[in-house]
């Protein structure tokens, strides 16, 4: 926790001249995320983290976390004093977790701050792909029930180094490390293009709020590079613990 406070008094100084109350567009700070999907159930490290944030940050922001639909998630990843979200993707009729949202956020907007459009890559599986038909559809259910959703990704990225990080545990089958490409089949791609995706979406949200006018960019023109001779240098290594 020491390491945790001496990093926060670094970072979020950097982020209290940007907040929406100072005139800046960060209109909340996520405090945590997922933890109630952790195998620990301790609130007062939540209390901690809440009283850190507020330091730096002061008491005008909003603070948030957010967690998977169901109780004992909702219950270890949140705190009455802290605005609650849920996450899920298409596929998930919005009212059940927005249900369960309820019994920890009784008043207030709806919110799920993860709504998945497409999904990760892992090492030796092929690239993770979504309709974008469904993803409407569940989109539209949301925005019906006037809920605000956050899109996670709405645009694809790229993990340098060896920041890419894994799913699952190096002492089982379901370890699953990811590549350096976080395209995510989001709709808009790794490098920036709209995808098909992209405009189901806008028309999807169109139907509840005005899309800004104006042409949307189109795709950047590609190049091939050529050959890049690769020298091996080690293997990777996955060490089991027993």
């Amino acid at each position: 926790m020491a390491a945790v406070d001496r990093w926060m008094s670094v970072l979020l100084p950097k982020l209290k001249p940007l907040l929406y109350a100072n005139g800046g567009p960060i209109i909340a700070v996520q405090v945590e995320n997922e933890y109630g999907s952790y195998f620990t159930c301790d609130h007062q490290y939540m209390s901690h983290l809440q009283d850190v944030f507020e330091q730096h940050l002061g008491k005008d922001v909003i603070l948030f976390t957010t967690d998977g639909y169901n109780d004992r998630m909702l219950e270890c990843g949140s705190l009455p004093t802290l605005f609650t979200t849920v996450d899920f993707g298409a596929g998930v009729d919005p009212a059940v977790p927005f249900s369960y949202l309820r019994k920890f956020q009784p008043k207030g907007p709806l919110v799920n701050s993860e709504f998945y459009p497409g999904w990760l890559d892992h090492w030796a599986e092929g690239h993770q792909t979504r309709d974008a038909a469904p993803i409407a559809k569940y989109l539209d259910k949301i925005l019906a029930m006037n809920a605000s959703v956050n899109m996670y990704m709405f645009e694809g990225g790229t993990s340098f180094g060896f920041m890419n990080g894994a799913n699952g545990f190096q002492d089982s089958r379901l370890y699953q490390p990811q590549p350096t490409s976080y395209d995510y089949d989001a709709p808009l791609t790794e490098a920036g293009d709209p995808t098909t995706k992209y405009f189901v979406i806008m028309e999807t949200i169109a139907k509840y709020a005005t899309v800004p006018p104006g042409p949307v960019p189109p795709a950047t023109q590609k190049f091939a590079y050529g050959k890049v001779m690769m020298r091996k240098v080690s293997s990777i290594l996955i060490f089991c613990i027993t």
